[in-house]
């Protein structure tokens, strides 16, 4: 296999946590999926959200028009994370290709990132 596309991103946590002092829910239910909100600690929704913008990255492609939404980061049953795609984001990768995605994430007090290594 090949790597078609890598994506990294940081956020800053104190943005996060600004985002959901502001818009709370509202911002939740827009930007991730329900099995998502579980864990809403700014920590955990800033290595999310890093995610989620690593793997448009890592895309290479047009992606306006592909939400959140239809990007999720989910627990593996052995713990590692990984992304389950919906919709436009499941079409947008199905036309570069791709076998598969690997995602890592990571996060401490200040700052979340994440990358993500798409192969076809």
């Amino acid at each position: 296999m090949s790597v078609l596309g890598i994506g990294t991103d940081i956020v800053s946590v104190a943005r996060i946590t600004r985002m959901l002092d502001r818009h709370g829910e509202r911002f939740l239910a827009r930007c991730f999926r329900p099995g998502e909100i579980i864990l809403s600690a700014p920590a955990s929704v800033a290595g999310r959200w890093a995610a989620k913008e690593a793997f448009l990255k890592a895309l290479g492609a047009d992606v306006r028009g592909i939400p959140y939404r239809s990007i999720e980061v989910v627990k593996s049953t052995h713990g590692p994370v990984k992304l389950v795609l919906h919709g436009r984001a499941s079409d947008a990768l199905a036309a570069v290709g791709a076998d598969g995605i690997h995602l890592t994430i990571s996060h401490e007090r200040e700052f979340a990132v994440a990358t993500v290594i798409i192969e076809g």
